[in-house]
């Protein structure tokens, strides 16, 4: 089935207090890409509700900060009626961690901040319509078939570190969720005692912290995970994302936002005194391991090793992050 037969009669409504934004984000979805989308505007919250009941939108897309019902009020209150089979999206300039951790909680699709690539409000919205494993998968080489991502590793005995690298998978999964502005994604702990050496390139994160001489912890991001937190945060287009796993190397603007995913994880960070404050000092892209990187799999001062799986990314959607505390 093609993209453009299943998205016939989805409807989508946007919303926000300016009509040129209003219009720039109509333009940026009438592509091929999406093919045909049936569009209401609202100028505000209160005009949203009252247009929802005719209209019955597949999906909102909404600004934050609007006169009279914010958007975050719109959410709660499209909840609180009943519709729960609306899909919401925030397109904001509000960057703050407040606002999403209420988008979050209140059970928002994706944070999209303004200015956005075209791209990546497109990857959005086909997520909130449902058809991410045909906009997406289907682009990366998949068919409509379910994935068949393999699963995620065993769980083995665990790891001889006493204490993990990172305390809190929930706040793992903010800071993940923040980084790619949308949800549609699985991080689970995984407890293993394999070695996490890679053979093919990998993003590899050197931590320091105030007072503390050397390297206070090591961050390991495989290939797969490069090529998806940074390909997606970059706004790769579906076809951009299969050059780069073909080539088997990232861009660089999917290093460089890979990095910046892993700069957020530095306050994740376990703490091993009160002074400590752990800082990204570099991150870089190497197809060698770090000397140490072995010994540091067995011997270490904490251990996090996760399973991430990126369900718009179908059978390609598999990768793992690993955080270390040094010795």
């Amino acid at each position: 089935m093609s993209a453009n037969a299943n998205a016939v009669g989805k409807r989508i409504l946007i919303v926000d207090d300016s009509r040129a934004i209003q219009a720039i984000i109509r333009r940026a979805l009438e592509c091929e890409e999406l093919g045909h989308l049936d569009f209401q505007t609202a100028n505000d919250g209160a005009e949203a509700l009252d247009k929802v009941q005719a209209f019955k939108p597949d999906l909102v897309l909404s600004d934050w900060h609007m006169p009279g019902v914010s958007g975050i009020e719109l959410l709660q209150a499209l909840r609180q009626t009943g519709h729960h089979d609306i899909a919401v999206g925030f397109v904001t300039t509000d960057r703050a961690n407040e606002c999403q951790a209420q988008a979050r909680s209140n059970g928002a699709l994706f944070v999209l901040n303004k200015p956005f690539e075209n791209q990546a409000l497109r990857n959005a919205v086909a997520l909130g319509l449902g058809r991410s494993a045909l906009t997406l998968a289907s682009s990366l080489g998949e068919t409509s078939k379910p994935s068949t991502a393999a699963s995620p590793p065993a769980k083995l005995a665990p790891n001889k570190a006493e204490q993990p690298a990172i305390d809190s998978l929930a706040h793992t999964q903010h800071a993940l969720f923040a980084h790619l502005g949308m949800r549609g994604f699985d991080l689970t702990r995984v407890e293993s005692t394999e070695a996490y050496v890679q053979k093919g390139p990998q993003l590899i994160a050197l931590y320091g912290s105030a007072g503390r001489k050397g390297v206070y912890a090591v961050g390991l991001l495989d290939f797969p995970a490069c090529w998806m937190l940074g390909g997606l945060a970059a706004g790769c287009s579906p076809q951009e994302m299969q050059s780069t796993r073909e080539a088997g190397k990232p861009n660089a603007k999917q290093v460089e936002q890979a990095s910046r995913f892993m700069r957020a994880m530095a306050p994740l960070l376990k703490k091993r005194s009160p002074t400590d404050e752990p800082t990204l000092n570099t991150a870089r892209l190497s197809s060698q391991p770090l000397e140490r990187l072995a010994s540091l799999n067995e011997n270490n001062a904490g251990r996090t090793d996760l399973h991430l799986r990126i369900h718009a990314l179908g059978a390609h959607g598999d990768a793992r992050l690993s955080f270390m505390l040094t010795v």
